[in-house]
């Protein structure tokens, strides 16, 4: 099968693959027996689409052919972010140049530019850049904006790249699209966001034996005792060709967003063994990338239930005291001892945090970031009682919390997940009381309810856990908080590391957090008549 270029925008992007034969990066045929779930995606032209989706479905593949195809015959230009500078790299060589390399209708369109950043197709360009890199969008424009890994993106920069949509030369009514997809994180944030207002698609398979319309969900589609999909009206065994056959189900209409969940458990070659094993590790890493779904357990944040129930009104000692105090133009503090947390506030003013640390005579640890002098000052004044603080991971395994020797005695440092992970474990089981009212704590809890615990993928591609908020949500009384925590070591005469707590959340059950899928038992017979006709390949 010869490749053919002539026929241009005569020819959607799943036509061209199957009409070009194109290999993936690996140099396996694309083809949609096997991924019947993919062909609508594939042909979507919805200018705004947005996919939550598990890992390992097909879906960058797909983003990097689509982006292709539109910038040749449709002369589009294209922005493909990804979230980091080593990831565009990690991506691009890896995955894109194979691409390219396997694909002599792929090579074909490739002109005089092929930088790892930049691509020249056709007469037109596709940009790979990294969400943090920010500036380098001021000098592009372009018609489409492709968004790898949101979630897992500088959702500012997100916002920027899209406002290079608006110098568009293109008049096709069509075009100025911009397509996001993700493994999700925490419900309600990121993919899961816009997944939310979209018309919400979803992949129907029909039992061979009993005729009934599904969604295969966890777990009820799935035997643990036979390691296999089962039908959730009768309880039978789904063969292979079952889950293969299947189409996509709108939940909502004249919704302007184009939708789609993938799930693993859609995907043909994913046995029901696979899952099962899947499910038995780190619940977000199961819900996230097996499922395609947010995930939030009860104890991955910290709710306004989990501090008003550490309230203890009892009269304070206040001796033996800590401080913590995180920097920037308005300096949070939190004070308190092994009694309970009994002030809290903010101030601009530095005499404001030397005079508070010398009213408590408090161990004090003072974020050193984004300007240390300050907190150097006092470290140097007040040498052996207030400390600078900087986060950095603890790869030895020597402990959450390092004591500076020697010329660094009056640096203190932490593993920021570790810390919050100890922080919010302490909270869960008593052990933190808060010497104030609801009312004095409104605005500390507030900002505890915009931090939530995910896994994200490092530069090395490994998955870790991490504490996110979303942006232009403040934390500072919970990085505070965790600065007194550090400092109350102190008073307390700990040695030079902490070691861990270990999370609660590793502990929750399989349906805590689930997002459940939606049974459309009663939609999709309507919603059948109304969805556009779809055929099998």
């Amino acid at each position: 099968m010869g490749y053919d270029l002539s026929f241009g925008s005569k020819i959607n992007a799943a036509a061209f693959v199957v009409h070009n034969g194109i290999l993936n990066e690996n140099g396996q045929p694309i083809e949609f027996k096997y991924h019947k779930f993919l062909y609508q995606p594939y042909i979507d032209k919805s200018p705004k689409l947005i996919v939550r989706k598990a890992g390992q479905v097909g879906y960058s593949t797909l983003a990097i052919i689509r982006s292709f195809h539109l910038a040749n015959f449709y002369r589009a230009n294209v922005i493909y972010t990804l979230p980091s500078k080593s990831i565009v790299k990690d991506f691009v060589t890896p995955k894109v140049d194979p691409l390219i390399a396997n694909n002599p209708a792929l090579k074909a369109m490739v002109g005089d530019v092929d930088s790892m950043g930049l691509k020249k197709v056709g007469d037109r360009f596709v940009y790979f850049r990294s969400s943090w890199d920010e500036a380098s969008s001021i000098a592009i424009s372009a018609d489409i904006l492709i968004s790898d890994e949101l979630d897992r993106s500088n959702q500012k920069a997100i916002r920027t790249y899209r406002t290079r949509l608006d110098a568009s030369k293109m008049t096709r009514p069509d075009l100025g699209w911009e397509w996001k997809f993700s493994n999700p994180t925490t419900p309600g944030y990121g993919v899961d966001e816009e997944w939310n207002e979209s018309d919400q698609k979803h992949w129907f398979i029909k039992c061979s034996r009993c005729n009934y319309q599904q969604t295969l969900e966890w777990p009820d589609s799935i035997s643990l005792e036979l390691e296999a999909y089962i039908c959730r009206k009768c309880n039978r065994v789904l063969d292979e060709e079952d889950r293969r056959r299947g189409q996509w189900v709108k939940k909502f209409f004249g919704r302007n967003i184009s939708g789609y969940w993938i799930s693993q458990l859609m995907v043909p070659w994913h046995p029901a063994k696979k899952i099962i094993e899947d499910s038995k590790g780190d619940q977000s890493v199961f819900y996230n990338f097996t499922l395609g779904l947010p995930y939030q357990p009860k104890d991955s944040s910290v709710t306004r239930d989990l501090v008003t129930k550490n309230i203890s009104l009892i009269g304070n000692p206040m001796v033996n005291n800590a401080m913590g105090v995180d920097v920037g133009k308005v300096k949070h503090y939190v004070i308190g001892n092994e009694y309970g947390i009994f002030r809290i506030g903010k101030t601009e003013s530095w005499e404001d945090i030397e005079f508070l640390r010398n009213q408590y005579n408090a161990y004090c640890v003072i974020d050193a970031m984004p300007n240390p002098d300050e907190p150097a000052k006092l470290a140097k004044k007040y040498f052996g009682k207030v400390f600078i603080h900087y986060y950095a991971k603890d790869k030895k395994q020597l402990g959450i919390i390092r004591w500076g020797e020697g010329d660094d005695r009056g640096v203190v440092q932490s593993d920021r997940t570790k810390m919050i992970d100890n922080v919010v474990s302490n909270m869960s089981v008593g052990l933190t009381k808060f010497n104030l009212t609801e009312e004095v704590l409104e605005e500390f809890i507030q900002h505890w309810g915009f931090m939530y615990r995910v896994v994200v993928r490092n530069d090395k591609g490994m998955e870790e856990p991490s504490w996110l908020h979303p942006e232009g949500k403040p934390d500072h009384y919970c990085h505070a908080q965790l600065y007194f925590e550090i400092a109350l070591q102190k008073t307390l005469s700990y040695g030079g590391v902490v070691l861990p707590t270990p999370m609660k959340s590793e502990q929750v059950t399989l349906s805590g957090g689930l997002t459940p899928t939606v049974d459309f038992k009663d939609v999709f017979a309507d919603n059948k008549k109304k969805a556009q006709s779809w055929k099998g390949i």
